[in-house]
């Protein structure tokens, strides 16, 4: 059964600190595809699964796959080794008057992060793996919301060019 389109603003889940990325098109229409538990290593790779099914059913590029792929792994894992709680992974399809593509959210109610933008200002330095800053330059866009205590919610858009998909 599928869930019907909503009409949702971008979603902006950046910390008041963050940099919020511009969007210029608040009309994105987002049908959720699937939504799974993340708590072991079998949940990162049907998420994994999932992603690819959903991509090549949009005609993604196969680079586009593997990126995809990567990034999923990336956040997915973070949920299983450093949340301290299971997750919950959603993946729908997106589209505006231009375009279509995917949009994958990755939550838990988990320890948090202390000031997470740090992440990607230490990986410009070379300071850190790629965890969170890999999957951010997998992708089309990336936001990152969370603080000690309340849990991490990352949310993650590729897009094609052309909406006909």
């Amino acid at each position: 059964m599928t869930t019907p389109a909503l009409v949702i603003p971008p979603v902006d889940t950046s910390p008041p600190t963050a940099a919020v990325p511009e969007t210029t098109n608040y009309n994105i229409v987002w049908v959720e595809q699937a939504r799974l538990p993340i708590a072991k290593t079998q949940d990162v790779l049907l998420a994994r699964f999932v992603t690819r099914d959903q991509a090549t059913e949009l005609g993604f590029e196969p680079a586009v796959l593997t990126r995809l792929a990567t990034a999923i792994s990336e956040i997915t894992r973070n949920v299983v080794q450093h949340a301290g709680c299971s997750g919950i992974f959603q993946i729908g399809r997106v589209s505006n008057a231009e375009r279509v593509g995917l949009r994958i959210i990755v939550s838990d109610k988990g320890k948090g992060i202390e000031r997470p933008e740090r992440f990607i200002e230490d990986a410009k330095l070379g300071l850190l793996g790629t965890g969170l800053p890999g999957a951010r330059r997998l992708v089309d866009h990336f936001h990152i919301q969370s603080a000690p205590g309340t849990g991490t919610t990352v949310t993650m858009e590729v897009w094609k060019t052309e909406a006909t998909a």
